[in-house]
């Protein structure tokens, strides 16, 4: 019989067990708190992806503020479209469509791959960032 080679992983694999420190003159420590502050994310974070991962771009609260807020808009877009599609097969049966809804249908439609292309450029960024 072997035995279960799993279990608890060695003490201290992974894990941020040592310090570098750094001297700062006070406008430097005030622009570090403020970056630190309007980014969103902890210094050590911060010196990780900036300093050994060279990273530009960092993903931030703002950037999942304005995500969420595309994705709602798209939301509220598709449901628009959802109703105006349902409504169209209702009337068209009994009569012909009128030019004012598929002139509304049209505009969302638009507005909504508009908003879609927008989202779709924002998360290639964030991708090619997180995959470096």
């Amino acid at each position: 019989m072997s035995r279960n080679k799993g279990g608890r992983p060695p003490k201290n694999q992974g894990q941020k067990i040592k310090q570098a420190h750094i001297r700062l003159t006070e406008d430097q420590h005030k622009q570090l708190l403020d970056l630190e502050n309007q980014i969103g994310v902890n210094r050590t974070d911060l010196f990780i992806k900036r300093v050994l991962e060279n990273q530009d771009y960092i993903v931030t609260q703002d950037v999942i503020v304005q995500l969420a807020k595309v994705g709602a808009e798209m939301g509220k877009i598709g449901s628009n479209i959802n109703q105006l599609a349902k409504h169209a097969n209702t009337v068209i049966k009994n009569q012909p469509l009128s030019p004012a809804v598929v002139g509304a249908f049209n505009s969302l439609l638009e507005l909504h791959i508009a908003h879609e292309a927008d989202l779709y450029k924002v998360l290639r960024q964030m991708y090619r960032v997180m995959k470096k």
